[in-house]
């Protein structure tokens, strides 16, 4: 049965007595000063904003509180600037009751640092916090604005920034993307569990994901394909959603993925939902704002939704006795199933709505750019790859293209930078948060379009699956109201001779490899159970070994101690759930932060080999071609051997194409994506000989959590006189 979707009705399945449908959906927008906060209220949701910090401590839907604790927050607020406000931008008194806005902002004078005790510390700079709600509004729209003078000394916005929600405890079904829209475990299952290995991660020892790690990061995305994610409630029929209707203010470029709905980390979670527009998470960015710099950015606004179902899809009792019986490994309603989909469904089709509107003609902040105002830039880029191998066609599937505010390739990387990656060279602008980023698909003949483009100075980068590497383009200038058409630009592709081999398929993720598919790759410990998958570590054969069963989506150190798994599992190198043994609080208390991972969370050197034939001697250089989704814990390098010869690392430093590596915590955060990287180690083209060959790659013996996640590999050699 397919659920269909009032959102105007009363959520008629809430164990109080059923709200009332309200006769009038499109009744007119309020605002309530009730002193230290405001009430809007347009009929369909009430929200309450405090003014001295910008939260919003509840949300009701129909009548239903759908929050709890501080509810919506941002990471920063106004609260203790020297300069308070607070202001009704918006009178719904004086527009016939379509609007209200409202308005928290604090002036620091640049001598007050704004939230410091936040997670990932203050932020120097001056902020506003506005929520809105409109008549017929099945939600409410929250954005932030900061502003930094040229007046201000050197500062940022922290570590971190986001929005997030904390959820009442009816909601427990999760909604990310098609692989991650599931029934959740309870807030009292993972309160009772035993951590491993750090805070956000604990072995489940009750429920129906009893025998299981749950791991916040195991739901991270990538925002620019995640339009509308959320919780929902298998009780109420209800969801809560987070809607960018653009990434424009978001970083990191369309693959940057981040946190963006789990648990919180206490014995009694809320579930949470989170828009982070800077981290440090997987490598990401920041706002790292000098002395005497002036810097204006508006975040979002951001739409939290809500919906509900008017027939849910009834349960039975076969159904729960079945849930209950497969605890561990479970099998959910059928019936959870479809209604919790047609909610996420719902909130996809209002994603594509907002997506539509913006920018919002509403909005009226400083430096909230209005559709009038901003340009388009179109093109068509074609592919110019003379030395790809036969049948390449030309095309560009999953193009991606978008502009994105430059930063100084040759700036200099604060002293002691860990990762000067981060700081300097082409691929900076992914670790700056300051700039603004627009991101438009493209089609696979080339063509595209961005639109929605704030007037300024650009450079455009392309991506495209099976090109191995990206397209950039400086100096794009978009003016107010035009369209800038760049016609034909040539992509040439990086090779550095002709192909003799490739494994993978260049995507920017280890989505080809074994367990990397949509089911898997998310689920933790597959760094565990590589050692119950391959006993014999793997031996690639180029031309008969298939990727998708003969390559490990990483390669991590082989764990030596298997205590880890679970007696009672029936496949425990395979299944998702129900594969870990549990463990005893009394063993483990909650205060100990590594848990049993100190036991078993350690393993011994790997060898991969990969095996290809020449058909004769060669002269000349060769050049290994490495693109990871991500590395952990290798001192920026991974050994590599020709014939038994060791040539470096990839990653070494030895050249400005073999940079050292950025660790990511890719593998950490369970993930077969996140801050791509390409390496080429070259090396004298004569140790490979007549016959057969081979090229081993190893990681060290250490910890579990260190390794690489693959993306693609390709070998390449030019001849002594650099033919290609």
């Amino acid at each position: 049965m397919t659920s269909r979707i009032i959102l105007a009705l009363a959520l008629g399945s809430v164990a109080a007595a059923p709200q009332p449908v309200a006769a009038a959906p499109a009744a007119r927008v309020t605002v309530t000063d009730n002193g230290d906060s405001w009430t809007l209220d347009n009929g369909i949701v009430r929200a309450t904003i405090r003014k001295n910090t910008g939260f919003m401590p509840s949300l009701r839907y129909r009548g239903h509180e759908l929050l709890n604790g501080n509810g919506g927050s941002w990471e920063h607020t106004p609260e203790g600037a020297p300069h308070l406000t607070n202001s009704i931008t918006i009178d719904p008194a004086s527009d016939g009751g379509d609007r209200a806005e409202v308005s928290i902002k604090g002036i620091t004078d640049g001598a007050y640092t704004l939230t410091p005790n936040a997670p990932g510390g203050g932020a120097q700079a001056d902020m506003e916090i506005r929520y809105a709600l409109g008549r017929g509004d099945s939600g409410i729209y929250v954005y932030a604005i900061y502003d930094h003078p040229a007046a201000y000394p050197a500062g940022g916005t922290g570590a971190e920034d986001r929005f997030i929600t904390r959820l009442s405890h009816d909601f427990d079904w999760l909604s990310v993307d098609k692989d991650r829209n599931m029934l959740e475990a309870t807030p009292q299952d993972w309160g009772t569990g035993v951590v491993v290995h750090a805070k956000e991660q604990r072995i489940l020892s009750q429920g129906i994901y009893k025998n299981s790690v749950e791991h916040k990061y195991s739901y991270s995305n990538m925002a620019f394909r995640t339009p509308a994610y959320g919780w929902s409630s298998t009780r109420n029929h209800v969801g809560v959603w987070f809607i960018n209707p653009t990434v424009e203010y978001l970083s990191g470029g369309p693959f940057r993925i981040d946190l963006d709905a789990h648990f919180d980390s206490n014995n009694d979670p809320d579930p949470i939902i989170l828009d982070y527009w800077h981290s440090g998470h997987y490598a990401g960015a920041a706002t790292r704002l000098a002395a005497g710099e002036a810097w204006h950015k508006v975040i979002g606004p951001i739409f939290v939704y809500v919906n509900a179902l008017d027939r849910p899809a009834p349960t039975s009792a076969a159904e729960l006795k079945t849930l209950a019986a497969s605890a561990g490994d479970p099998t959910v309603p059928a019936s959870w199933a479809a209604n919790a989909d047609s909610l996420w469904r719902d909130a996809l089709a209002q994603a594509g709505k907002e997506r539509a509107k913006w920018p919002y003609a509403w909005a009226k902040a400083p430096g909230y750019t209005p559709a009038e105002q901003r340009g388009t830039v179109t093109g068509r880029l074609v592919l110019d790859d003379p030395l790809a191998p036969a049948g390449h066609t030309g095309k560009l599937p999953h193009l991606v293209v978008g502009l994105a505010t430059p930063v100084d390739p040759n700036a200099v990387p604060p002293a002691g930078a860990r990762a000067p990656a981060l700081f300097t060279g082409p691929d900076a602008w992914l670790h700056d948060a300051k700039g603004y980023q627009f991101f438009n698909d493209g089609s696979d003949d080339g063509r595209f379009a961005i639109t929605k483009v704030r007037p300024g100075h650009y450079t455009l980068h392309a991506y495209a699956d099976g090109v191995l590497g990206d397209y950039a383009r400086a100096d794009v200038t978009v003016e107010p109201g035009k369209t800038l058409d760049l016609g034909t630009l040539d992509w040439k592709p990086v090779r550095y001779g002709r192909q003799l081999w490739e494994i993978g398929y260049p995507n920017r993720t280890a989505s080809e490899f074994f367990k990397g598919d949509g089911a898997n790759w998310w689920l933790w410990g597959w760094n565990l159970r590589y050692a119950l998958l391959f006993p014999h570590d793997i031996t690639y054969t180029v031309g008969k070994s298939d990727p998708k069963r003969d390559w490990f989506l990483m390669q991590v150190p082989r764990a030596t101690d298997l205590s880890f798994v679970n007696p009672q599992a029936k496949d425990p190198a395979n299944q998702r759930f129900g594969w870990v043994k549990a463990e005893s609080l009394a063993q483990y208390p909650q205060t100990d932060q590594t848990g049993p991972w100190r036991v078993y969370g350690q393993g011994r050197e790997t060898v991969w080999t990969v095996k290809f034939q020449v058909a004769a001697p060669l002269h000349g250089t060769a050049a290994l071609r490495v693109a990871l989704a991500g590395e952990d814990g290798m001192d920026g390098q991974l050994p590599v051997a020709v014939n038994g010869r060791s040539i470096g690392a990839i990653g070494d430093g030895s050249d400005a194409d073999n940079a050292r590596m950025i660790q990511t915590n890719a593998i950490r955060y369970n993930t077969d994506k996140g801050l791509w990287q390409q390496r080429t180690l070259r090396f004298d083209a004569s140790l490979l000989k007549a016959g057969e060959n081979t090229i081993t790659f190893t990681v060290p013996a250490g910890s579990l959590q260190s390794g690489v996640v693959w993306d693609y590999l390709r070998l390449e050699v030019a001849d002594a006189a650099g033919r290609r």
